[in-house]
């Protein structure tokens, strides 16, 4: 099976966790863009820094998952807030709406791109949001991760390096507490698209190594030459910080003598400046010298990111330009850049929300570029000074931009000192790879991983704990009757503690069924029919058990005055009990449907608020006892009495139903005084009728026969 096949369906056929990685050049963000065309499971794309996010399509890590800006530190020992924050710090943070509550806990796949610039740091905050958010202790809340970058290019920026040293090996992603014991395996893209030169790939293989021993220091300063200056054939300085490369821009702007023309982008609702891909006002002039930063949108395809043109003819809002290599002059169009919000619609299908768009010429002036604007671009001929200001990994991401050596021309010669090699990178790499193992992984896991979705659907350990939050909510409120509260609380709780005990059996035996399968002990229909089983079973005790008798109780708070912030709450618990019973019912089994139609009820947490005498009533008339409607409803038996008193008022209820409720010689004791010594009181009455009478019996009785229809 080709390699991107085969990977394809390990992400999507698996919940492994995989670092995607690969040399400059072979790839990463064509499959990534393949993917999610592909995949059938919810996804979201995150990157470390704005522009990362806007080109991958995402949005960034903090805003996803609100995170602070400050180093994180794993401990709860106090620390100064000043300088960082610790576990507890971190909690209040996830604090989030509900709807994205919502698309938290229905992702499967989270994507992030350009790994190399995360740290450890910021990936232990996100395994803490999200196992808070979908109530999972696993790793990542038992999300699957797919990191994609190159660790030889830039490394993640630190400012609190000492700080940080203290309690992580290196600011690498993969140093993450979250990665300790965490079985991630790394997938590395080795065909190079960018380069075919075999004798510049050894160098730059070697060079990205850190093996100076094996780099041919000879060959390579053969392309030193420090008076070069670029005459016909268009060459791109290449800078390690933006001053350099904007003084290059200029000084060449300048040169041209002809009248510089203005180029302001629309920036519709929100974008951050800090993300804008491009100039806010581009300075251009006819034969400036130009680099695309993105990928032809239309049909023609005409240019790529990093190719080179020149502007030729400039009018109003009309730029033309002839590419590098061509003759053939075509004018250009601005593109848009959107900043982007993920949500959840109706059907639970991920969706994307435009917050904001740039729209700008997807042009730059290109006589110079900086090293992190050129990660991920190509180019024909290039100038680099390779000097002492390149940082770690710097010398590689240069030299890898151009297609060729002969494309290169060095400005200052390459030594050894500039070379840096990172075991750390190296080793994490080398154990974890799994490039020969693809399809073994894949045959082992794919059963596991469709049972334990099975599973993850039907856990309803979080129950226990949700309805605790719940009771103790409002506790102080004299808005809510807490007596019925209390009752339905004692009522609830050795129902969910029930259905927490039986999960968790079935999870051990179902487990063991897939095992036996996989060892060749058992077949596959004693797994199906034991899933099945298990998925009618949940359905119709949380929705008869757990949901509906929640929802009563609702509907009966529902627009009661002082408790909105008590009903919002209890709001979220009847939504999460709603989705629960619908990802029951759509579960799956290797594509087979576990759920019965023949047990389906209509599922919907809209509450309409039913009087609470009214539902009463209706369980009555559904044959329950006053004693049954008080426990099913968390009720006394006198509130209930209190209840069909309203309906025995309005000339309701009849004998039959008065003999459910009463023994035939209180009836008759109690109409024979009606009769012959009527009274005008409650009170009354009380001192009237034998001592067993209760007011609340008096009451609907009373009621009955005063408005007993002749």
């Amino acid at each position: 099976m080709e390699q991107n096949e085969a990977l394809f369906d390990l992400i999507e056929h698996t919940n492994r966790s995989i670092f995607l990685t690969g040399k400059a050049g072979t790839g990463k963000t064509t499959f990534l863009n393949n993917f999610v065309k592909k995949t059938q499971k919810k996804h979201i794309i995150i990157a470390p820094t704005g522009i990362a996010a806007i080109n991958a399509g995402g949005v960034t890590i903090h805003s996803m998952f609100g995170l602070p800006l400050r180093t994180f530190i794993p401990t709860t020992e106090r620390i100064d807030q000043n300088i960082a924050n610790n576990i507890a710090d971190l909690m209040p943070h996830f604090k989030y709406r509900k709807d994205k509550l919502k698309l938290l806990r229905e992702i499967e796949v989270i994507i992030i791109d350009e790994v190399s610039m995360l740290r450890a740091d910021v990936l232990d905050m996100m395994d803490f949001a999200l196992r808070h958010i979908r109530r999972n202790p696993l790793k990542f809340g038992g999300v699957q991760m797919l990191f994609i970058g190159d660790l030889y290019q830039l490394p993640p920026v630190v400012r609190d390096e000492y700080l940080l040293n203290q309690y992580y090996k290196s600011p690498f992603f993969f140093h993450a507490k979250a990665l300790e014991d965490y079985p991630i395996i790394t997938i590395e893209l080795r065909k190079v698209y960018r380069q075919t030169d075999e004798k510049f790939l050894e160098i730059l293989n070697a060079i990205r190594n850190g093996d100076v021993e094996n780099i041919d220091f000879n060959e390579l300063n053969s392309r030193y030459d420090p008076d070069f200056e670029a005459d016909e054939e268009a060459y791109v300085y290449l800078c390690s910080h933006n001053r350099q490369a904007d003084e290059i821009n200029q000084r060449k702007l300048k040169e041209l003598g002809n009248s510089s023309h203005y180029f302001d982008a629309e920036i519709v609702g929100d974008f951050k400046e800090s993300q804008y891909p491009n100039e806010e006002t581009l300075e251009l002039k006819v034969g400036s010298q130009i680099m695309f930063i993105r990928n032809d949108t239309s049909p023609d395809k005409r240019y790529y990111n990093g190719k080179l043109a020149e502007i030729t003819y400039i009018n109003g809002d009309e730029i033309s330009v002839v590419m590098e290599g061509s003759e053939e002059e075509f004018v250009i169009k601005p593109e848009i850049w959107e900043q982007k919000r993920y949500g959840l619609d109706a059907e639970k299908n991920i969706t994307e929300e435009v917050l904001g768009s740039f729209k700008q010429y997807p042009i730059r002036l290109a006589w110079a570029v900086t090293i992190h604007k050129s990660q991920g671009l190509t180019f024909d001929r290039l100038i680099i000074d390779a000097g002492k200001s390149f940082a770690s990994g710097q010398v590689y991401v240069a030299l890898s931009r151009c297609r060729t050596l002969e494309g290169i021309v060095l400005k200052s010669r390459i030594t050894p000192e500039v070379i840096f090699k990172d075991h750390r990178v190296a080793e994490f790499q080398s154990t974890t790879n799994a490039n020969d193992k693809m399809e073994a992984i894949l045959e082992a896991e794919k059963y596991d991983y469709s049972i334990e979705k099975v599973i993850r659907r039907l856990d309803c350990t979080w129950f226990a704990q949700t309805l605790e939050i719940w009771y103790n909510s409002g506790k102080d409120s004299r808005y809510l009757d807490r007596e019925q509260k209390k009752n339905l609380y004692l009522t609830l709780k050795p129902e969910i503690n029930n259905l927490q005990q039986i999960f968790v059996k079935f999870e051990k035996i179902l487990k063991q069924l897939t095992y036996k399968f996989i060892n060749q002990e058992s077949d596959w229909q004693q797994v199906e029919e034991k899933a099945k089983g298990a998925v009618n079973f949940f359905f119709t005790n949380v929705n008869d058990k757990i949901f509906v008798p929640l929802k009563d109780f609702y509907a009966t708070t529902k627009g009661v005055k002082g408790l909105k912030a008590y009903n919002e709450d209890f709001k979220i618990w009847i939504d999460d009990l709603q989705d629960y019973l619908k990802d029951i019912k759509d579960a799956k089994l290797l594509n087979v449907e576990l759920f019965d139609k023949k047990n389906d009820v209509e599922i919907s947490a809209t509450i309409k608020k039913i009087p609470t005498h009214i539902i009463s009533f209706q369980m009555f008339q559904d044959g329950k006892t006053l004693g049954e409607i008080a426990k099913e409803r968390g009720l006394v038996v006198s509130t209930v009495y209190g209840h069909l008193a309203k309906f025995a008022e309005q000339g309701v209820l009849d004998k039959k139903d008065l003999l459910r409720i009463y023994p035939k010689e209180k009836i008759e004791s109690f109409e024979k005084a009606f009769k012959e010594n009527p009274q005008e009181t409650l009170n009354d009455w009380k001192s009237v009728l034998p001592s067993d009478f209760e007011f609340n019996e008096i009451r609907l009785l009373w009621n009955y026969f005063l408005n007993l229809k002749p």
